[in-house]
């Protein structure tokens, strides 16, 4: 993503954290277009933490039914990626994830939400490493519970942030 569009993304979420994350949400599945069909939705955006839905819906359930576990892992990765987009400015730095592993505990009932959020001390750690070296790379996990509000499944998203500075074009 270049550092234009990260001025876009920002904009956007503070407008998603003034009380409109439905526009967020609809702007994400445009620029993000693997996520459209599950129909992700925002519910939550905050410096503490984040929560997305993952609806009931035909596209979103597996063989069985029941939510299917790439859906699940998705929304887990999707939440954690919204904490990455609320803490660091994509105007100054590019955000990738390197990494997901998802834990099953159950399987779920209905639609699910995913939450995930900063341990404390953890972002301000990241930063302080992040403006040293201009390069940080971190885990975020996300929990996910269904419609009886069981916990469903864990994710563990591995981030890198980088300074567009650092990045070496061609």
């Amino acid at each position: 993503m270049k550092a234009s569009l990260g001025r876009i993304m920002t904009k956007a979420l503070h407008r998603a954290k003034a009380g409109k994350p439905w526009r967020f949400s609809r702007m994400m599945q445009e620029l993000i277009p693997f996520n459209r069909p599950h129909r992700i939705s925002v519910i939550n955006i905050s410096p503490k933490g984040c929560t997305v839905d993952l609806p009931h819906r035909r596209r979103n359930l597996n063989h069985l039914g029941t939510m299917h576990a790439c859906a699940l892992a998705t929304a887990g990765e999707y939440v954690a990626g919204l904490n990455v987009i609320e803490a660091f400015d994509l105007s100054e730095y590019r955000l990738i994830m390197s990494r997901l592993g998802v834990e099953y505990h159950r399987r779920p009932e209905g639609g699910c939400v995913a939450e995930s959020s900063w341990d404390e001390g953890t972002l301000e750690s990241i930063k302080t490493e992040l403006k040293k070296e201009g390069v940080v790379a971190f885990s975020l996990v996300s929990k996910l519970k269904d419609s009886a509000s069981e916990h469903v499944a864990t994710t563990t998203t591995m981030w890198q942030v980088k300074s567009w500075k650092k990045i070496k074009s061609k």
